[in-house]
């Protein structure tokens, strides 16, 4: 039996540099399992829709697999039901997170790559701690 395809699906966005990423980790999915039909998709604000991807699978085994980081609307109803519709006997997986792994790598971008038992106390600890975008 053949190994079934990967239906990458991002949420999207208007801003370039977001598929420009979807595309680089997908690039690195490929490279680490030669032969996989991976497919790039998005469930809004960027092509290919969800819907274009789904049919330029042709049918077959299909994972669908949310690359969000949380677990949403769209990462347990909407992309999979879409998909379903498209693909009868398509699997959902979890999206990317909630996973440990990111909040480390969010604890790293906030603490510049201190540990965080590392980095002294603020002198002024009554004021918020702002956060800077990923």
């Amino acid at each position: 039996m053949a190994e079934p395809a990967l239906l990458a699906v991002a949420h999207g966005t208007r801003d370039p540099a977001g598929p420009a990423a979807v595309r680089a980790l997908l690039a690195r999915v490929r490279a680490m399992r030669p032969g996989l039909r991976v497919a790039e998709a998005y469930g809004e604000l960027a092509e290919p829709s969800l819907e274009d991807a789904a049919a330029a699978l042709g049918g077959g085994r299909v994972v669908v697999v949310p690359l969000l980081l949380a677990r949403g609307h769209h990462a347990l109803a909407d992309f999979p039901g879409r998909a379903a519709r498209l693909l009868p006997g398509a699997v959902a997986s979890r999206p990317l997170g909630p996973d440990p792994l990111l909040a480390h790598a969010l604890a790293d971008r906030l603490t510049g790559g201190r540990s965080l038992d590392r980095i002294p106390p603020r002198p002024d600890a009554s004021e918020p701690v702002p956060f800077a975008s990923m």
